[in-house]
């Protein structure tokens, strides 16, 4: 070989080493980037990982139920929307399974005995809907019973004003009405006045009874175990129930249900619903009462009184106007019973609901807040 072909051989090896050497380093540094992209990578996994498990997890601690519409497919994203459906999350259903009302759009929609907010969401590039449903049952019940009080509230100034207005011209015609019966001792015109007198009379116990409609509720609330006013009650009532033919079945707790309370105007209140129960079971029944504490979204736990009878039951028609003053279905009625019932139960911060079938009975249901202890029992029951 000669001279000029070996260093020629000579330095295309030292080329070929050099490249070598280069390739290596661009391999350790591809490495390295490849260590630097996989690190990433990972770590943008555990990043979704994270912000899959925090989404998860604020969807679970939502009260309202999350669904996703796509497809003519429903898929629950929640154990919410999954109790509402009675379906398994993710689990994609046909679009069936979805209440009807709740497709018509935004509002507040009712679903069986349940009230709900409907809050329909296009999305992205239009391929479906995410709808949010709300439980506002409670709630509703709540606002409805505001809104009778602000109506009753209206309704008592209105009162208030008439019976002042009518009681002093009724005086002076029941005087000048008695001085004619006088006068007419023995004339045939004397019934006249007499009737006139005693339809004076029936007007002025309508305005002593509205007076007592609109008499101010002022509650004198202190510490109370709301089972006592209600023990007193049944115990004063049982007579009556028996002589009716009707069976009393009560559950209180064994532990105490601690509100805040006058316990004189519950008595009034529990005395009138047992009382209306015991009327509406002329031919016997059975009664039950029961005290219990509930879970309230809005007022934490309270105390629940209820009252079912199994008489004639209201119809779907009157049941939103037995609150009313003066409204009554009985023949000697006042009409303010439940009226006061709502106005003294409004006064301790609590709601009276009532549900009925008729035929079948009516059942009315009291809240009041409890108050908050330290130590709370009353899981055991005492009943009859």
């Amino acid at each position: 070989m000669q001279k000029a072909d070996r260093a020629l051989l000579q330095e295309a090896f030292e080329s070929f080493h050099r490249t070598s050497l280069e390739l290596q380093r661009y391999y350790r540094s591809l490495e390295e980037q490849v260590r630097e992209l996989a690190f990433e990578l990972e770590q943008s996994r555990r990043q979704r990982e994270r912000m899959a498990g925090l989404l998860e997890g604020v969807l679970e601690s939502l009260s309202a139920g999350v669904i996703v519409l796509e497809d003519e497919k429903a898929i629950p994203l929640n154990r919410a929307a999954e109790e509402l459906l009675g379906l398994k999350k993710g689990e994609p259903v046909d679009l069936k399974a979805i209440p009807s009302e709740w497709l018509e759009g935004e509002g507040i929609r009712s679903f069986g005995p349940r009230t709900f907010k409907v809050t329909p969401s296009p999305l992205r590039e239009g391929r479906g809907r995410v709808i949010v449903v709300e439980d506002v049952t409670e709630v509703e019940k709540w606002r409805q019973q505001a809104l009778r009080g602000e109506g009753l509230s209206a309704m008592e100034e209105v009162a208030a004003q008439l019976a002042h207005q009518v009681r002093n011209p009724l005086g002076v015609i029941k005087l000048f009405a008695s001085l004619l019966w006088r006068e007419l001792a023995e004339d045939e015109r004397r019934g006249l006045a007499e009737h006139v007198i005693k339809g004076v009379e029936e007007i002025e116990g309508v305005i002593s009874r509205l007076l007592l409609f609109v008499r101010p509720q002022h509650p004198d609330l202190k510490p109370i175990d709301l089972r006592e006013p209600l023990k007193d009650v049944l115990s004063f009532v049982s007579r009556l129930l028996s002589e009716n033919g009707i069976d009393l079945k009560t559950s209180l707790p064994s532990g105490p249900l601690p509100i805040r309370g006058d316990g004189e105007l519950l008595k009034q209140v529990f005395y009138n619903l047992l009382l209306n129960a015991v009327e509406a079971m002329p031919e016997g029944g059975t009664l039950r009462v029961e005290a219990l504490r509930s879970p309230s979204r809005l007022k934490g736990e309270v105390a629940e009184v209820v009252v079912a009878d199994t008489g004639c039951g209201i119809p779907p028609e009157t049941i939103r106007e037995i609150f009313k003053p003066f409204y009554t279905t009985k023949q000697r009625g006042t009409g303010i019973g439940l009226t006061l019932a709502h106005r003294v139960i409004e006064a301790h911060g609590g709601l009276i609901e009532v549900e009925s079938q008729p035929g079948k009975g009516t059942t009315f249901r009291i809240s009041i807040p409890l108050e908050t202890v330290e130590t709370k029992s009353g899981g055991d029951h005492e009943g009859t």
